[in-house]
């Protein structure tokens, strides 16, 4: 299939990437002026980089007819972002060219969403914002469009000040660790299983309005969470849980994992047992190992430290 990727070089972007090469897939990704591509380096000259501008997805669509657009565009609204920037990344470019996609009928449109209600943040608000546009969509121009919902997701090379990373690295620190009370309850999935889930949606062909929650169907609270990483990581640190005031309207999340399952086969790794790989990679990377860039190998044993290749 000719799949244009929106947000190719990002840290989820970069991994869909290698899943649909190495399913045989021709991707063309669009890139920023100021985008690091240093997630896709290697494969690159696999790769048809265009700029990210309606003008030049306009022109690639003449001669190329993609079968999917895959929208893995993303601002968290951190480091930063202004409420513009959120807009601007989550609404207003992949909206314009899910309209495109709209008005020409010719392929399946799939974003990347939120398990997170509309109210917590601009960054979820935006989010549910555009699958709210592709359900339009999908009633008026009689357009397949899916929206994957995904939980809290994670893995060891994620960037380093991303939550689970940066706390599990300072807790092998033995550095202390202000925290909330942690009594939200959070499905959290790992980054291995959000792509096999986005590569069942793609082969699968859905037709019509989807959305579709990607989890384990299991939601512990960050604080049984944040007790077993410091277990696992030698009790080395101090948790002050309580020293972080919680927000407002701090959600509880699961995945209802009915949708999935009926499209195929769905057996994420448990969440205990994809933190403790998790941790050992991350250790391994600390003690100057090589398994941080495994996840996309297809011999990879998510239940095993090391790829079997």
């Amino acid at each position: 299939m000719k799949i244009l990727l929106l947000g190719g070089n990002g840290y989820l972007g970069s991994k869909v990437a290698r899943a649909l090469l190495e399913a045989g897939n021709s991707v063309v990704c669009t890139t920023r002026a100021s985008s690091d591509l240093s997630r896709i380096a290697d494969i690159k000259n696999r790769l048809t980089l265009i700029p990210a501008s309606i003008d030049a997805i306009e022109a690639a669509a003449i001669s190329t007819q993609f079968d999917y657009v895959i929208n893995a565009v993303c601002n968290y609204g951190r480091s930063g972002s202004s409420y513009s920037d959120v807009i601007e990344a989550n609404i207003v470019f992949p909206l314009r060219i899910l309209n495109n996609v709209a008005e020409s009928r010719k392929c399946r449109y799939v974003t990347i969403g939120t398990g997170l209600p509309d109210s917590l943040n601009m960054y979820s608000f935006s989010k549910n914002i555009l699958n709210e546009f592709g359900k339009f969509y999908c009633d008026r121009c009689g357009m397949d469009f899916c929206c994957l919902s995904l939980e809290m997701f994670y893995g060891a090379d994620e960037p380093p000040d991303r939550f689970f990373p940066s706390v599990i690295r300072r807790m092998f620190r033995g550095e202390d660790i202000d925290m909330t009370a942690g009594t939200q309850h959070r499905d959290i999935i790992s980054i291995r299983d959000v792509v096999q889930a986005i590569m069942m949606v793609v082969s699968a062909q859905l037709t019509g309005y989807w959305e579709i929650p990607i989890g384990t169907g299991v939601a512990p609270s960050i604080s049984e969470v944040l007790d077993y990483m410091w277990d696992l990581t030698g009790r080395k640190s101090k948790l002050n849980k309580g020293a972080i005031p919680m927000r407002d309207k701090e959600p509880d999340c699961v995945a209802d994992m009915s949708v999935i399952e009926s499209i195929g086969l769905w057996s994420p790794i448990p969440w205990k047992e994809g933190i403790k790989d998790m941790i050992e990679e991350i250790d391994d990377q600390i003690r100057g190992g090589t398994v941080a860039s495994c996840f996309s190998c297809p011999r990879h044993d998510s239940r095993e430290r090391r790829c079997a290749a």
